[in-house]
């Protein structure tokens, strides 16, 4: 079996420095796959620009909390959003409330239908879904999150179940022990989706670092990958202050920009004879049709199309 990977950056959307990292990992870098998430405020920003890197696989990120807007009006979705009209910033808040019996899953399902719809209208080619802080693999969110699958027809989902021993020496205990947690429930919905159609990854990284990944840590992701689909998450960012300044989750998007641009991880990919793929080729292509060298001859094509295109406006403004 071979070797494939799928680079997935997630969030795109939820802010310009975001986007134009996801913009050059993908054009200059190892990035192939993204997120979109429907109510981030460089949405309209991220979608112009998915649509001048057709090669790029593109999720819908399925959202709860982060601080963001729903894309229903709060009045509709009350049981989702705090005071100010947004979801809550941290996960936990959200889990206490729903363990409370007060998070309405007609809320949820309307919430998550109305994003899917916002990205599906965009003429998109929705490669696959995901979740913010992974909430779709929450016990009571699941099942929204694979009907809507089945209902809008995406075939792919992640499933971001760590290994156990990951990251256990590395003294990060709280973090490896939710990690865990979380990698076991995402773990007991694989039967499920496999018996309702819905192809998933079969490996994962990302979690445990997430939001403090660097060139070494990929590369340790890199050299770990094994044979079958493995998908390492990642949250670049072009402007680490100005994400910080505005969500403070502490995460390190520059480090992680470094990492998916740094010629020695693309080295160690061809090294190790590892494909790179996106969940469009899960979805489209057979294992035996995803060659080692494609992935590579389309991400060049990205970038000269962008290199044309660039050449072309210098043109344009010598002419004005």
């Amino acid at each position: 079996m071979k070797k494939q990977l799928i680079i997935n950056a997630d969030d795109f959307g939820i802010h310009p420095a975001v986007n134009e990292a996801v913009r050059k990992a993908a054009t200059e870098g190892i990035l192939t796959s993204t997120s979109l998430m429907a109510g981030g405020d460089a949405f309209d920003e991220a979608v112009e620009m998915a649509r001048s890197m057709p090669s790029l696989g593109i999720g819908i990120h399925l959202t709860l909390v982060g601080g963001i807007k729903p894309v229903l009006p709060p009045s509709e979705v009350p049981s989702l959003t705090w005071d100010n009209g947004v979801f809550c910033h941290d996960y936990g808040k959200l889990i206490v409330r729903d363990l409370e019996g007060k998070i309405s899953l007609s809320e949820v399902y309307a919430e998550w239908d109305a994003q899917i719809q916002k990205i599906m209208n965009t003429g998109l080619l929705v490669t696959h879904m995901d979740g913010h802080q992974h909430m779709h693999m929450w016990p009571h969110f699941y099942p929204i999150a694979r009907d809507l699958a089945k209902k809008y027809h995406i075939s792919c989902m992640r499933v971001p179940d760590e290994d156990v021993l990951f990251g256990m020496k590395d003294g990060h205990i709280i973090r490896w022990a939710a990690k865990n947690g979380l990698s076991l429930l995402s773990r007991m919905h694989r039967p499920d989706l496999k018996k309702n159609h819905i192809r998933t990854n079969d490996h994962f990284f990302g979690m445990l670092y997430g939001g403090h990944l660097n060139p070494e840590r990929f590369a340790k992701f890199i050299l770990q990958t094994r044979p079958g689909i493995t998908e390492i998450m990642c949250h670049p960012s072009a402007d680490t202050r100005a994400m910080e300044d505005t969500f403070h989750w502490g995460y390190h998007g520059e480090d992680e920009l470094a990492g998916l641009l740094a010629d020695i991880n693309r080295e160690l990919i061809e090294k190790k004879q590892i494909s790179l793929i996106s969940y469009r080729n899960v979805r489209e292509k057979p294992e035996s049709t995803i060659l080692s060298g494609g992935f590579s001859d389309t991400i060049r094509s990205d970038k000269e199309n962008h290199s044309d295109k660039r050449i072309a406006e210098r043109r344009g403004s010598r002419n004005h």
